[in-house]
């Protein structure tokens, strides 16, 4: 009689001595879990607790439920700040996504010094926020910057560029863009690099033009991580309060203040805490619903 194969069995092979145990599992992770509850969860708790309470300073005076997230969402200062907040995020997208785009596509037809190019274009995405916001207030001054003077011996006046209010988010816009348009063009020229080559010698061989592979060889390619690519520049800009705070403070008149800025600048000026709470809760939001487009677009979720 021939011998039965030994099969081990699941049962079997959890009781495997030299598998680790639970314990031991969770040893492993416990740090990770510690961390994410101290810098994460906990935090969003709390935001959570005082959005629906009152509050003197950290000290919850009473509850208030809904009314604190009514009573924000529908005061002018609100629709104002969402206003600000969507015309910089789809402003700043509007100018960096054709120029990273173009900056990409002008890079990979570069035989000669395409390196060198490249990272001459890469500066402004190495400087920190601050730096970048100084050397832009540097630039924009109206009384003594070089744009002013500039404009000035073209016979244009200058007014008061950042102190305008009708001007300041514009150019807060066009200075964002100028920092984070190289991050777009580096995702772009490594999905321009994915192109298969054989691809362009079919349109060649066809009689097909510039405008012919824009449409259908470089195109089809580039849109999946130029959409997730938009996606992960809105969270971030949606975020952004350094470029804003040391280009105009918020200012002239609450014309360049976003949620995200008045929830870091009422923080430190109000008394009651439950205003920027609600802000920061529906910034949480608006940032988990991009945060679950950007994962259905990158096909790290299934289903």
């Amino acid at each position: 009689m021939s011998a039965m194969p030994n099969r081990q069995t699941k049962a079997e092979a959890n009781a495997d001595p030299r598998s680790p145990g639970l314990s031991a599992r969770f040893a492993w992770f416990a740090p990770a879990i510690v961390v994410l509850l101290a810098i994460t969860l906990y935090p969003t708790a709390v935001v959570l607790w005082l959005s629906v309470h009152r509050t003197r300073l950290y000290e919850v005076v009473g509850g208030a439920g809904l009314s604190n997230y009514v009573s924000v969402i529908t005061s002018a200062a609100f629709i104002e700040l969402s206003m600000n907040s969507l015309l910089y995020v789809f402003g700043a997208l509007a100018v960096v996504l054709p120029v990273g785009l173009a900056c990409a596509l002008a890079l990979q037809n570069i035989a000669r010094s395409a390196t060198y190019m490249r990272t001459l274009l890469l500066l402004p995405w190495t400087l920190s926020m601050g730096v970048v916001g100084c050397f832009w207030l540097w630039l924009l001054n109206p009384s003594y910057g070089p744009m002013s003077y500039l404009m000035r011996s073209m016979g244009i006046e200058p007014g008061l560029m950042l102190g305008e209010p009708s001007l300041a988010l514009v150019l807060v816009i066009l200075v964002t863009a100028w920092w984070s348009f190289p991050y777009v063009m580096v995702m772009m020229s490594a999905s321009l690099q994915g192109i298969p080559a054989e691809l362009y010698e079919a349109i060649d061989i066809d009689g097909g033009g510039l405008r012919t592979r824009l449409r259908h060889a470089v195109w089809p390619h580039i849109a999946p991580t130029l959409g997730s690519t938009a996606l992960s520049l809105g969270i971030l800009y949606l975020t952004l309060i350094t470029m804003i705070l040391v280009l105009t403070g918020g200012g002239p008149l609450g014309s360049t203040a976003t949620w995200s800025f008045e929830v870091y600048s009422s923080a430190f000026r109000s008394v009651d805490l439950s205003p920027s709470s609600v802000i920061s809760v529906v910034v949480l939001l608006v940032n988990l619903f991009l945060g679950y487009l950007y994962t259905r677009l990158t096909g790290r979720v299934s289903g």
